[in-house]
């Protein structure tokens, strides 16, 4: 099927870099998928017939990393943006093997895959995928989709769920695609077809095998991205989220809940609308928010009043939310310091000193969603600025005024609130 889609440039010529080394190389997975639904992708995946140490070659070490065992691939860099590079592969013969030679526990699944670097041809890298509107492939050159399993395209246009080959066997070899068929479910509004979900359910209990890191990674996604209040839902209709967050399955009927899952629909909304970045500890804020008002005591949506116990209670519910998750500790400190601020950003008069504390900008995006949500203030927002100003004392440019807290830790015990 040939049809223009409008790739970035710099894509582009990635791809034209390769192929004009020898190397049969295209646009592959989600980002052909998101630009068939007219939707912006977050990011490229490439493939290609190079191997790793060959792509390293056409693009020089300095911009490229090669990363993992389990799948072995190229990071290459552009300014802040990591572009992942793989090497086309075939399904393994040897899959009940780890990468590191030791044969799997018998309490692992017979057929899970450890070892994913057998190299192999484009048209065998597709038919080794999760689901069909995954494994398309894009030459922005000839501005070809090239759609090995016949239902990719069809798949994409009518909204439908389906893996390629037997869905068992593909849920089996790799866990991970439980949360990703469930992720499509919700981030899409498609459907599962049939077979699909039937294995789905069968195999969800195997997700325990994942791999914790893999795990995380994907928990670290959804925060970051947009669809979080959709995505959320899907994993609970299914079953999926007392494995991956069981805080928040044990707690989804409770007001709390609903709570959270509208903070993050309208946080969601911000980012898309551009008023904000993508920060994944501010979602984090969000999602733990309500909880932390639920056990203070307060009713949704009022902040709570200074407590010396607060710090503490803030710290706890915002990791007992993301249980098992092992989150990076800034994005927890971060999260837990907006959250804490809260208070002082409703009710302090000394707006100077608030607005030079680390964390302001965050912790007043997160007023902000609260604000949208629930209480509809302008008062909140002519009072507390987007961008606080830089203060210089001394008539010394460069020299930020600083208060004596600002990279004091909120969880401490000896943390003061900042005077109302």
């Amino acid at each position: 099927m040939q049809k223009k889609l409008n790739v970035a440039t710099y894509i582009k010529d990635i791809v034209r870099r390769l192929n004009e080394a020898g190397y049969e190389t295209y646009i592959v997975g989600g980002a052909i998928r998101d630009l068939l639904l007219n939707r912006s992708p977050k990011d490229y995946d490439i493939s290609t017939a190079a191997r790793p140490e060959q792509v390293k070659e056409v693009f020089g070490r300095k911009r490229t990393m090669i990363i993992g065992k389990r799948f072995r691939l190229v990071h290459l860099y552009h300014g802040k943006e990591i572009i992942e590079i793989s090497t086309f592969r075939q399904a393994p013969e040897s899959s009940h093997k780890r990468f590191d030679g030791k044969i799997q526990p018998e309490s692992q699944p017979e057929k899970m895959i450890f070892n994913d670097n057998e190299y192999g041809t484009a048209e065998e890298d597709a038919w080794r995928r999760d689901f069909t509107v995954n494994a398309l492939f894009y030459n922005p050159e000839d501005e070809k989709i090239i759609d090995y399993t016949g239902n990719g395209i069809s798949d994409v246009e009518s909204g439908t769920i389906r893996t390629i080959g037997d869905p068992l066997l593909r849920f089996e070899e790799d866990p991970v695609r439980l949360l990703r068929a469930l992720k499509l479910l919700g981030q899409y509004d498609f459907r599962m077809e049939q077979d699909t979900e039937e294995a789905l359910f069968r195999q969800l209990p195997l997700i325990i095998h994942a791999s914790q890191s893999r795990m995380t990674l994907e928990l670290e996604k959804i925060m970051k991205g947009v669809y979080s209040h959709k995505i959320l839902p899907a994993f609970h209709q299914y079953g999926f989220l007392k494995f991956f967050l069981p805080y928040l399955d044990r707690n989804w009927d409770t007001e709390a809940m609903r709570y959270a899952i509208k903070l993050l629909e309208y946080r969601n909304r911000r980012v898309v609308e551009g008023k904000f970045r993508d920060s994944v500890s501010i979602a984090m804020a969000t999602l733990a928010l309500p909880f932390i008002e639920q056990r203070s005591g307060c009713d949704r949506g009022a902040l709570w009043e200074f407590q010396p116990r607060m710090p503490g209670l803030i710290n706890q519910v915002t990791r007992e939310v993301f249980v098992p998750h092992t989150l990076i500790k800034r994005l927890f400190f971060s999260a837990e310091r907006m959250l804490y601020l809260q208070t002082a950003l409703v009710n302090s008069s000394k707006i100077a000193r608030i607005i030079d504390m680390a964390g302001y900008v965050h912790a007043r995006e997160l007023l902000m969603i609260q604000n949208e949500a629930e209480w509809h203030s302008k008062i909140l927002e002519q009072k507390w600025p987007e961008q606080p100003a830089i203060q210089f004392k001394g008539g010394k440019r460069g020299s930020r005024k600083r208060d004596n807290n600002r990279h004091r830790n909120p969880s401490r015990p000896d943390f003061k609130t900042p005077a109302r």
